[in-house]
């Protein structure tokens, strides 16, 4: 039986936490006898938890006591801990990640007490995530002729090699049709596809998206001969991957969370010797879940462009995708960090220091600078936004003035009714971005103006418009159009 009670109560349970900051709250200790404590270890930690293997880690630990406590005492011990940069609090099908401080007495020859509490976390980021080109080349029809005569060589030396083994006994049969039948779906998947449609080119050059951004692309074929084809299409797919087990009893689960595709080509004939260009874009949606790659657990986004050849295998190529916060740290990237179990410092640090520019129009702007345009005001947030208080301070300042707006429109007609106070009354909320810096903008519109929001498309609405707020769940700036 256990000599000490441990409870953790925290400064603010309901609050949404930012990635990188600090948490506070106080351990609570009711001692039943008199003990020795070798250490009052307290952490703020990470776990999944679901169908896949657990994968945890920790953002910062501390030590609040060691010595003795004596029977019948209630103790407390404040803390302050810095959580993790990532991952954020995920609530999925298959996949759940959540922060909490976790809290233990190390009793010596005795049972260890120990209790834990949840809170919820966001991201803010870090540096800016570099991400390579998106360019995707697949190979042309003479390194495919190439391929085919080095696959057709293999494929003789094999069936040689395995009429010889087979005399050898069963055993040897079956060892050498494991890689003959990688071969075989390497023929017909790969080099087949590519021998009919010739030179094929597919680019993204985006790949490192944040929540309703959209990337825009093109495949581009150039046939040896005419070649009839029945569809050329493009899904977008997001879904968890989540492992459990190991060795023989590894097994798989996926959850499809967003599965959205799109015809680029109806049936036609592709004529030889003429490049064919097919301009495809994609929007990820508003509210996607960002991807996720800890351990056995991910949560992955994908393009996949498949061209549909009758009577023949199919084209397909996938494009990874990475949908991540406006800001974030490379070491957020997933396949670019590894998960440790119970290692501090292994997330990246925070850039908590604003430019100096920023600051000073940080402190102009709350001293009622005149005649600030709304480009400019743009600009001192962008260099700002990985500042709370900065954001917060120069959204104060220039609540409540017009200006002149332009947005390039990322959603239209996002949502509409009563559940954000900057709505309009049959009005509706549309996610865009400033051309440049891209900066994350929520604009409220007035009923009347509905039909010219669902008739943009992508070009670029002007108008005027009063900054009304600013939204810290997906950091964008509120403004409601007049």
């Amino acid at each position: 039986m256990a000599k000490c009670n441990l409870s953790i109560e925290l400064a603010n349970p309901d609050a949404i936490h930012d990635g990188g900051g600090k948490i506070h709250g106080v351990v609570r200790v009711a001692v039943d006898a008199d003990v020795n404590c070798s250490g009052l270890e307290v952490q703020s930690v990470w776990r999944t938890h679901g169908r896949g293997n657990v994968a945890s880690g920790v953002g910062e630990s501390a030590t609040l006591f060691s010595g003795k406590w004596s029977a019948g005492k209630s103790l407390e011990y404040p803390f302050e801990l810095s959580i993790a940069n990532w991952p954020p609090t995920y609530h999925g099908h298959y996949l759940n990640v959540d922060h909490y401080i976790d809290a233990r007495a190390k009793i010596p020859w005795g049972f260890d007490p120990k209790t834990s509490t949840p809170f919820r976390m966001r991201p803010t980021g870090g540096s800016e995530a570099s991400s390579s080109s998106g360019q995707v080349q697949a190979k042309g029809i003479v390194g495919g002729i190439v391929g085919g005569i080095v696959a057709a060589i293999a494929l003789a030396i094999f069936v040689s090699v395995m009429i010889g083994f087979a005399m050898a006994g069963p055993f040897a049969l079956i060892f050498l049709l494991l890689p003959l039948i990688g071969l075989l779906i390497w023929f017909f998947r790969t080099f087949l596809p590519r021998w009919v449609l010739g030179e094929i080119q597919c680019s993204f050059p985006a790949q490192l998206l944040r929540p309703g951004e959209a990337t825009d692309g093109q495949l581009t074929i150039r046939p040896k001969k005419n070649v009839r084809i029945n569809e050329i299409s493009l899904l977008l797919r997001g879904r968890e991957e989540c492992v459990s087990g190991s060795g023989s009893n590894r097994t798989t689960h996926t959850h499809v969370l967003v599965q959205d595709s799109e015809t680029l080509q109806d049936a036609t004939t592709l004529n030889a010797g003429v490049q064919h260009q097919f301009p495809c874009s994609v929007t990820i949606p508003a509210d996607a879940a960002y991807s996720l790659d800890l351990a056995d657990n991910k949560l992955i986004w994908s393009l996949t462009l498949r061209v549909d050849i009758p009577k023949w295998p199919d084209w397909v190529k996938e494009v990874p995708l990475t949908v991540a916060p406006t800001v974030m740290s490379t070491s957020m990237v997933p396949g670019r960090s590894s998960v440790r179990s119970g290692s501090h410092g292994e997330f990246a640090a925070r850039d908590d220091q604003p430019t100096v520019a920023a600051t000073h129009a940080v402190d102009d702007i709350a001293e009622g600078s005149e005649g600030v345009s709304f480009a400019e005001t743009v600009s001192h947030l962008w260099k700002a936004r990985e500042r709370r208080d900065q954001v917060d301070l120069l959204v104060e300042a220039v609540s409540g003035l017009p200006f002149e707006i332009e947005a390039e429109v990322e959603r239209r007609l996002l949502y509409s009714g009563d559940d954000d106070p900057h709505v309009y009354r049959d009005g509706y909320a549309v996610w865009a971005h400033y051309p440049e810096p891209p900066l994350p903008m929520v604009l409220y519109v007035p009923h009347r103006l509905a039909d010219d929001f669902e008739q943009i498309g992508r070009e670029r609405w002007r108008g005027r418009g009063v900054v009304v707020g600013w939204d810290r769940q997906h950091g964008r700036l509120q403004v409601r159009l007049e």
